[in-house]
């Protein structure tokens, strides 16, 4: 039975501003090769693809420069070559919609079948290791498309197995502008079996109908915000029904480590422990929690150590300081004494536990003032 490779962006020609230029170049050189990567996986005999579904966002931008346009069009070339089915979809970040869109002066040459339609319509009908594949789709066109008038999705009574290929927002969550809206009820009334979607750089699946919602997620780091999955998605049907199962593919790993600082018992030990993480081609985001004893200046901490990993965040999240610390502050015959003296009175007075969160904060914040930098 078929089993078909679901991609969805890869986001090639991604540039990361955050780092400096060598390691931004770098990490581009990287990102660009996840097509290159996943075609391997595809044409590997021992993975058994048929089909491989590229479903929006294959670029960063709808004009990417010519030589990486080239090397994308060599890949999905490799594929169709092999006499695999390919199916590239346009997303909202590669749209179709501009005259230098990267499918309106590359499309009468794209490798495989490029979705152009900007209505939902029948984009490939046709046999896929002797079971007939039936993929619906569009490319969102900027006023053509018009995604309140979609009143349904278009399904044929032909044999086989039928699959919508959309890249949008399913029922609307984390709707943006450029992004297509889809109705769940209406792609279950269509009653697909697979329903190949991109948008979401998060992995998720969900029963749609008697079919099942799949976003595959983007596969490698953006930031920690958007960390990727690390892997590709592959959907194969069992003749009943489509299994999902992932497989890993190699990219640069990111780490996410928290760090109690209410055993420390100074900056420099926090130091240490920080460095035990060390690793030059990790990219690393320490959270800092607890009640701390001494105060951490966090610009500093990370120019002290950013140049230990290939890329390194670090953030707050301790609340409050050590009772022990505030003492030996409030003892103090300085402004900074006389400040946690008052703030304490306020925090007595307090009478809910929003004022006293609020006032807990503010002795933090107001102490990391005082320093003559931003702390913690």
């Amino acid at each position: 039975m078929p089993r078909i490779l679901h991609l969805a962006d890869l986001h090639l020609g991604w540039e990361p501003a955050y780092l400096p230029e060598e390691k931004s170049k770098l990490r581009r050189r990287e990102r660009d090769q996840l097509l290159e990567k996943a075609v391997d996986y595809a044409l590997s005999p021992q993975n058994n693809i048929h089909a491989v579904l590229i479903v929006g966002d294959l670029f960063e931008h709808y004009c990417p420069d010519g030589a990486l346009v080239t090397q994308a069009m060599e890949q999905i070339a490799r594929l169709s070559k092999a006499g695999m089915l390919v199916v590239t979809i346009p997303g909202n970040h590669d749209e179709i919609t501009y005259r230098e869109s990267v499918y309106r002066r590359y499309g009468d040459n794209w490798p495989g079948y490029l979705v152009r339609n900007p209505m939902p319509a029948l984009s490939f009908s046709g046999e896929v290791k002797g079971t007939g594949v039936h993929i619906y789709s569009l490319a969102y066109t900027g006023g053509v498309t018009r995604p309140g008038s979609i009143e349904s999705f278009p399904r044929s009574d032909a044999p086989g197995i039928h699959i919508g290929a959309f890249h949008g927002s399913l029922d609307r969550e984390g709707l943006a502008d450029r992004s297509l809206p889809l109705d769940s009820s209406l792609l279950a009334d269509a009653g697909y079996d697979y329903i190949a979607l991109g948008h979401y750089h998060r992995y998720m699946e969900r029963k749609v109908g008697a079919g099942i919602a799949v976003y595959p997620g983007s596969v490698d780091f953006k930031s920690f915000n958007d960390p990727g999955t690390g892997f590709v998605t592959i959907a194969e049907y069992t003749a009943t029904h489509f299994k999902i199962e992932t497989a890993p593919i190699a990219v640069r790993r990111h780490q996410f480590q928290k760090l109690d600082l209410s055993a420390l018992a100074g900056p420099e030990e926090l130091r240490q422990v920080c460095l035990q993480f060390a690793d030059p081609e990790v990219m690393m985001k320490l959270n800092l929690t607890g009640t701390p004893c001494f105060p951490v200046n966090v610009e500093t901490l990370t120019a002290e150590l950013e140049n230990y990993f290939f890329h390194l965040e670090i953030e707050s999240s301790a609340h409050f300081f050590a009772e022990s610390f505030l003492d030996s502050i409030a003892g103090e015959p300085t402004v900074r004494g006389i400040y946690v003296r008052r703030m304490r009175e306020r925090q007595k007075e307090a009478t809910t536990k929003r004022e006293k969160k609020v006032l807990e904060q503010a002795l933090l914040k107001g102490l990391s003032a005082l320093e003559g930098s931003d702390l913690l």
